[in-house]
């Protein structure tokens, strides 16, 4: 058994740089070919690390360069991510990463890489297509794989969000100064939906593997702590838009005021899975509180208004017994 893995580790070194060379001597342009050797590089199926970041980098620039290298970069990655003879769940994982971080570094507009992906989505189960993925060649690969189809979920859920925010789910802090101020002139029905959008990618954050003890790996390490950047940009997204409507919370209907209370009840059934994930490395105390603070503003709405309507209907039935009486009296 041993000696089979061995065999297996062996030619799958040799597979990968037999591609290599090919990548090097193919007739295609310079700058095709030095993206593909980057990908198989950044991939390779011998190391269990994550990409180096040197080539992530490359990779990165590459893909800021113009559209066609945009687009190189991504399709070259989604067909390593695909075409291989056996799954390999490290590939697949070192495959994801990179593209978490295109998604981040990349410079090239949001909508073109929807569109992008939109056009490689081979079936219905998401762009990437991981969710059948398996890896069988022993236990932690199966396990691993597990983390694979998170992962992948996870990075179809954030680019879909960040089609509703108009702008990625990780911003500068200029951006994000700019983009706070443009929420003062939106309308309530564009923030809430914005709001159901963000709840939706925790939810899928907390949807992780039962295994967190496989956060010791190298590779799962990097993937949940990519994970936890995005959840944090994530707290701030919410945060700027709760506020928003906390300043705003007496002009909003009873329709309205309910949709909101059941988003933060979804928000709060995710607070003890994020805390197990992150290890309460992303508490952050104030987005929690604000969360409590708002839900409590928004019951003793809902209490008064609930209040104000009884009262109403019983100054009704008075009248309206009132009525009927006087009409009783005056028919006899």
């Amino acid at each position: 058994m041993g000696r089979s893995k061995k065999l297996k580790h062996i030619h799958s070194i040799f597979k990968d740089k037999a591609k290599i060379i090919k990548a090097k001597f193919s007739i295609t342009n310079h700058t095709t070919s030095a993206i593909q050797i980057a990908v198989l590089r950044s991939t390779t199926r011998s190391a269990r690390s994550p990409p180096p970041d040197h080539l992530i980098s490359a990779l990165v620039s590459f893909s800021n360069t113009t559209r066609h290298s945009a687009l190189a970069c991504i399709s070259t990655i989604i067909n390593r991510l695909h075409h291989h003879h056996q799954p390999n769940v490290y590939v697949a994982l070192k495959c994801l990463i990179t593209l978490h971080h295109m998604f981040i570094g990349g410079s090239f507009v949001l909508d073109e890489q929807v569109m992008m992906f939109q056009s490689m989505t081979t079936a219905s189960y998401g762009f990437l297509n991981l969710s059948r993925f398996v890896d069988n060649t022993n236990m932690q690969s199966r396990e691993f794989s597990l983390w694979a189809q998170w992962y992948a979920c996870f990075l179809e859920t954030s680019l879909f969000t960040s089609t509703v925010l108009k702008c990625h789910v990780s911003l500068s802090k200029h951006e994000f100064v700019k983009k706070k101020e443009s929420l003062k002139s939106c309308l309530y029905i564009d923030l809430f939906r914005e709001i159901e959008a963000l709840v939706s990618t925790v939810e899928e954050i907390c949807k992780v593997p039962k295994s967190l003890h496989c956060q010791k790996n190298d590779i799962i390490y990097e993937v949940t702590r990519l994970v936890g950047e995005d959840y944090r940009m994530i707290q701030y997204h919410i945060m700027i838009r709760l506020t928003e409507l906390s300043d705003r919370v007496h002009n909003l209907s009873t329709n309205e005021s309910s949709k909101l209370i059941r988003c933060l009840e979804r928000l709060e059934t995710c607070k003890a899975g994020l805390s197990d994930l992150f290890s309460n490395r992303m508490r952050n105390e104030a987005f929690w509180d604000l969360v409590t603070e708002l839900m409590v503003k928004l019951m003793k709405l809902k209490e008064g208004r609930e209040v104000k309507s009884l009262c109403w209907k019983m100054i009704e039935y008075e009248t309206e017994s009132t009525q009927f009486k006087q009409l009783l009296v005056l028919a006899t």
